[in-house]
């Protein structure tokens, strides 16, 4: 049975009307899966707050990429949404699993 998880992501939102919005962190939405299947996670949130406006942000991720000694990472992009008329595309990738995982990994 493939384990619940999720993984803290990072990532950076590009320089669009002359600024940008710092630097994205979260954590995924859980989803059973492994090192070698095709799962994928949500990653969701709210940018920081920069020129008297902030976006939304919400897309999935890549499939699994297998580190060396086991675990595995995702990557994702897109382009952040709000009520302004400009938006910023982003991009990142995750950590190693965290929940059900063993410690080792």
């Amino acid at each position: 049975m493939p384990l619940s998880h999720a993984h803290e992501f990072k990532g950076g939102v590009e320089k669009r009307k002359n600024h940008t919005h710092g630097y994205l962190i979260g954590f995924s939405f859980p989803v059973n899966g492994t090192d070698h299947d095709q799962h994928v996670h949500r990653v969701e949130g709210i940018t920081i707050r920069e020129e008297r406006h902030q976006h939304r942000y919400s897309v999935q991720t890549g499939p699994p990429i297998p580190l060396p000694g086991g675990g595995h990472y995702h990557l994702f992009g897109g382009e952040t949404f709000s009520k302004e008329e400009h938006e910023h595309y982003f991009s990142g990738r995750t950590g190693k699993p965290l929940g059900s995982y063993p410690d080792d990994w």
